[in-house]
């Protein structure tokens, strides 16, 4: 029988691992690309039935009422320290009212680089416009960073619980690191195919669609094209048995990781690059190379379900209506 926990049994600041949701084709993708049951994180609040997030509108509290009928695997450190202390951290980061990158879609570029998807050409085309979305999103959240009065970083749903758990280590002391175990063999990942692709290629040219000042003028409603491209690239992703694999990765595909990578590196790392419409073989190895780095920053939902050393499986989150209608009607801070 499958381990459970109650509400009353949960703990400030336990960490809450969701299920894919049915509706959302990013999340299902995110699914693919990292081969995990799990595409959000969210921790406990002082409330049960309460929790801390990063969602589409930032660093918010919600309440398990939006869950109703959602797989919610709990996870504990196993030092078991006074993790209300990483509540008091996330409460903290909610009051800056920072954006957070528009559902996962940032990091898409990361989960397809780190994953082993190869596409093919049908998916080809929609890999690319899915990160030419993502590459428009890193630029506006590279504009708001500029902004003097920014105090956090942009992160993803499963990095801001470990960002808070790092904070609460810093704070409080080493039991509430989160270790985690081995990063992922890159040997077959989409990111290692392009290298090995690119190496012996070096005076070749890849050409860009539009150089970036460009891309930032055909910004759109991002939220919709991205569920749009994503619903028909599970399509051809689930039909893949029907096609032949292919042996190299498209210039196409190529072209927009690199830009995307450009834009993801200036954001975290940093980094100048000028703008221009062409580049070559070793300029792209050197952007790819940079986001590898990048690997085990970003933690996803998976790691934290299943690639720990210190987190206790809790068990499958169980209540009734009842039960969260007493909670609910109790102080949500």
């Amino acid at each position: 029988m499958a381990k459970t926990i109650s509400l009353s049994e949960l703990k400030p600041g336990d960490i809450i691992l969701l299920h894919k949701p049915k509706g959302s084709k990013i999340s299902f993708i995110i699914g693919l690309l990292t081969h995990s049951k799990v595409s959000h994180t969210a921790m406990v609040d002082y409330n049960p039935a309460y929790f801390l997030e990063e969602g589409a509108h930032g660093a918010s509290q919600g309440n398990l009422t939006s869950e109703k009928g959602r797989a919610l695997y709990i996870r504990r450190l196993n030092t078991e320290p006074d993790t209300s202390k990483v509540c008091d951290i996330a409460w903290e980061y909610i009051k800056s009212g920072h954006p957070y990158p528009m559902s996962n879609l940032v990091f898409m570029g990361i989960y397809m680089l780190t994953s082993d998807f190869i596409p093919n050409t049908l998916e080809g085309g929609l890999v690319k416009e899915i990160l030419k979305l993502a590459t428009y999103e890193l630029m506006r959240l590279f504009n708001w960073k500029q902004q003097p009065d920014t105090k956090f970083p942009p992160m993803v749903c499963s990095q801001f619980a470990a960002f808070c758990y790092d904070q609460a280590a810093l704070n409080y002391g080493p039991e509430y690191k989160i270790h985690y175990k081995d990063s992922i063999n890159t040997e077959f990942t989409l990111l290692q195919k392009i290298l090995d692709q690119l190496g012996g290629s070096s005076d070749k040219v890849y050409a860009l669609e539009a150089p970036e000042e460009k891309m930032l003028l055909r910004a759109e409603d991002m939220t919709a094209a991205a569920e749009e491209y994503c619903g028909q690239l599970i399509e051809q992703m689930q039909q893949k048995h029907l096609l032949t694999a292919p042996s190299e990765v498209s210039d196409s595909v190529i072209a927009a990781l690199y830009q995307y990578g450009r834009e993801f590196l200036k954001l975290f790392a940093g980094k100048e690059y000028p703008d221009k419409d062409h580049a070559t073989a070793d300029e792209i190895k050197e952007v790819l190379s940079g986001l590898l780095q990048f690997q085990e920053a970003f933690i996803t939902p998976g790691d934290l379900l299943s690639n720990t050393e210190n987190l206790m499986d809790m068990g499958e989150l169980t209540y009734t209506d009842a039960e969260l209608a007493k909670y609910m009607n109790t102080n949500a801070d």
